[in-house]
């Protein structure tokens, strides 16, 4: 389960008529103009899928036009912090931790004027979560079958003659396995130091600094097993190669993905029904086909794709997070002792 964060004190134009151009213009041409929303999302597959299905819709049933701009989360904080009280974007996509670590950036609170949140679980909400979550995501250990056959515990990265992938702190999956590896070499979350000397002392690995370069590792064979996120690495089985999804039994970890509106916004309205829509089966159930797990309680997945995903109440509202309140102040920190220890 997340911790509850107290998201209740968030802190963090075009060119004008003039009044004698006004009355020639009709009423309807008012009523029919657009407004727009200002976008921010990552690319991949995801873009995609909002692109095709989800962006035209939108602004069909809501007279808005969505001004799209494809860039990662972890721009996201510097940017509109550098912005100041300019307008940046209206809505922003964002995992978790990083919305956790921005949180005086944000409007309070809009759920009560988001009907489709009464389906999500409270889980993917706030005031447990920094963001408006719209998909739940779980890291597996992905494995080579033919190179770690049987996976029991997270310690079999160290254990076997093995290529580990790792990934790179700048990432939450890269902290989640920082975390990991300190708690099994005497760390913890407010000692994560420990773990970086564990990573080094894995027989043989490989760094991965994003998802792309997870994949590629895994499909040339370049490493053995990795924390991955479980859709990818399902997928990865879906292609044909030889990889297996483990449970070890100090258990998984994972993280939510969604929304949040900057204090900039200047289009709240639009903020508030885009995030609204997301909420909603009908938006959630349109990325089933990319393994993007909802966080609706009303999605229904087909029966090919259920044992693939993660659904229903009581595995969403397990998927445990790092405390963030905790782990995020020794970031800085830990950057610094990763550049220097690791690269």
């Amino acid at each position: 389960m997340t911790s509850k964060f107290d998201l209740n004190r968030r802190q963090f134009i075009g060119g004008t008529l003039g009044v004698s151009a006004l009355p020639l213009i009709s009423k309807p041409v008012f009523a029919q103009a657009k407004t727009k929303l200002q976008f921010q999302c990552f690319g991949g597959a995801y873009e995609e899928i909002l692109r095709q299905d989800i962006i035209p819709e939108f602004e069909a049933a809501h007279n808005i036009e969505v001004v799209f701009t494809v860039e990662d989360d972890v721009q996201m904080l510097p940017k509109l912090i550098a912005a100041r009280d300019r307008p940046v974007y209206d809505v922003v996509t964002l995992d978790n931790p990083i919305a956790f670590q921005g949180k005086d950036l944000w409007l309070d609170n809009m759920t009560s004027k988001m009907p489709n949140a009464k389906d999500v679980y409270s889980s993917s909400l706030p005031p447990e979560t920094a963001n408006y979550g719209a998909i739940v995501y779980q890291y597996a250990l992905v494995h080579d079958k033919s190179k770690l056959p049987n996976v029991e515990s997270w310690m079999d990265l160290w254990t076997n003659d093995i290529v580990v992938g790792v990934p790179h702190i700048s990432q939450a999956y890269g902290m989640t396995f920082l975390y990991i590896a300190a708690m099994l070499h005497g760390g913890s979350a407010t000692d994560l130091k420990p773990g970086i000397e564990a990573i080094k002392s894995l027989k043989k690995f490989k760094v991965y600094k994003n998802v792309s370069e997870g994949r590629s590792l895994f499909q040339q064979q370049e490493v053995d097993a990795a924390l991955f996120y479980s859709h990818r690495g399902q997928q990865l089985i879906d292609s044909g190669l030889n990889l297996g999804r483990a449970t070890p039994k100090e258990g998984l970890w994972g993280q939510r993905t969604g929304f949040q509106i900057p204090k900039t916004c200047q289009n709240v309205d639009g903020a508030i029904a885009w995030v609204n829509n997301a909420l909603s089966a009908s938006y959630q159930s349109k990325f089933l086909k990319g393994l993007y797990s909802p966080t609706n309680s009303k999605v229904e997945a087909p029966a090919d794709l259920e044992e693939k995903l993660l659904m229903g109440a009581d595995t969403v509202n397990s998927i445990r997070e790092l405390d963030w309140g905790t782990v995020l102040p020794q970031k800085d920190e830990l950057v610094d002792l990763w550049v220097r220890e690791i690269g």
